[in-house]
């Protein structure tokens, strides 16, 4: 047996570690401790519609005030702490706090770069954004509040059909220090919102306290209310209501005979009283019509001295009607 080389030995181990398949370990997912998630899938996906909504009013918003097609979109919404939405903030800021209702507080930070824009647009300026940033002025709040006050009145009507909040303007920061509406570790709601019109772009975020929409985020979808609201008493009960209004429920029945030919002239002659005749076989199939349409056929006969029609089988409504024969003329 002949020994094997350096080299065979080297080859024959890049084969065994070529060929052994890779190893997937599980997926590990850190859990934080101080921002536990407490926004499930389907409330996710509905707060994302809400500010899709909110997005659409304010792009209609800033392109009437500003005179320039604007376009605003919905950048990302995600939980975050107070603490870590004040650090993400620039300074100077162009903060709005308003009042929600129930003592709680929220934030709407334009920042200097959105809000010095506006000033331009709004004074008639060209907007191009090229000025150093800075606070704005008493003058320049007064001016971007008629904005802000329109955002804040969108975001009551989004929020509407899920918690009724009471939008109030509080005050004004231009300093990121003087934010202090929550605790550093208390959850908020941040929704970055990104704003385009012509060459500039820039961005706004809104921050809302999950404190202000514990109601929505406990609350169960529809469909899940909905079932577990209804027990299966309730489900018989309302089985037999409806069985009770179908059968009670009314219909108009006819039976016709099929169309036939005449002349024009036996029709004109016809009185009062007299038998027309039609041609037809004592057993020619009649239809019956049910809510006016054709539905069966049948043929006529007695039942208890009365005339009457028996069911014979079914027909489609687009069934064409059988004519009889040794006729000249159809009326129409």
């Amino acid at each position: 047996m002949d020994a094997l080389s350096q080299k065979d030995i080297d080859s024959l181990l890049k084969g065994a570690v070529a060929a052994a398949p890779p190893t997937a370990g599980p997926e590990v997912i850190p859990y934080n401790f101080l921002r536990p998630p407490r926004i499930s899938r389907d409330r996710r996906a509905t707060i994302e519609g809400i500010h899709h909504r909110l997005c659409l009013s304010v792009q209609s918003l800033i392109a009437s005030r500003t005179r320039i097609p604007a376009d605003v979109t919905l950048g990302s919404v995600e939980q975050a702490t107070f603490g870590e939405y004040v650090m993400s903030l620039q300074t100077p800021c162009a903060a709005f706090v308003f009042e929600l209702g129930g003592g709680m507080q929220g934030v709407m930070d334009l920042g200097a770069e959105l809000a010095l824009w506006l000033v331009d647009r709004l004074f008639g300026g060209p907007g191009d954004g090229t000025g150093q940033l800075r606070g704005l002025t008493q003058l320049e709040r007064q001016a971007v509040r008629g904005i802000t006050d329109r955002i804040l009145g969108y975001i009551g009507e989004v929020w509407m059909d899920h918690v009724a909040f009471e939008m109030t303007h509080l005050a004004f920061e231009s300093s990121v220090d003087a934010l202090q509406i929550a605790s550093k570790e208390d959850n908020v709601l941040l929704a970055n919102i990104d704003v385009r019109a012509g060459s500039f772009s820039s961005y706004f975020t809104l921050c809302l306290p999950l404190m202000a929409l514990e109601t929505f985020l406990q609350e169960k979808p529809a469909a899940v209310r909905s079932a577990a609201r209804v027990n299966p008493f309730e489900l018989a009960q309302g089985r037999q209501s409806i069985e009770r209004n179908v059968r009670a429920a009314t219909l108009p029945v006819a039976a016709r005979f099929p169309q036939f030919h005449m002349r024009a002239a036996d029709l004109a002659s016809l009185r009062v009283g007299q038998v027309l005749h039609t041609g037809f076989a004592l057993d020619v199939p009649l239809e019956v019509h049910v809510n006016g349409r054709r539905t069966f056929t049948g043929v006529p006969g007695q039942a208890r001295g009365l005339m009457g029609v028996r069911v014979t089988g079914g027909c489609q409504p687009d069934t064409p009607v059988p004519a009889a024969r040794g006729g000249r003329a159809k009326v129409v």
